[in-house]
């Protein structure tokens, strides 16, 4: 659902609250920038999106390691 608010000056800087479902957990760190007449604020991923757009396009199974093969002895023999 669309809903409307107004531009405001927080200091020196403009602001608009987020109002219902597009509200954000405070603290949140996010990116802005335009697409043509939008301005788009999301939060920042820890992964670029080019990786993420690549998810799902290698077409084969990726075999896991067993857990003998990921085990190390912290204590190995000199």
């Amino acid at each position: 659902m669309s809903k409307q608010t107004i531009v405001f000056q927080a200091g020196n800087s403009s602001a608009v609250r987020l109002l219902g479902e597009c509200r954000l957990p405070k603290g949140t760190r996010v990116r802005q920038y335009r697409e043509g007449d939008h301005i788009v604020v999301e939060p920042v991923s820890l992964w670029p999106r080019s990786f993420l757009a690549a998810l799902g396009s290698y077409p084969d199974e990726i075999p896991r390691p067993t857990d003998s093969e990921t085990q190390r002895n912290p204590f190995p023999r000199r």
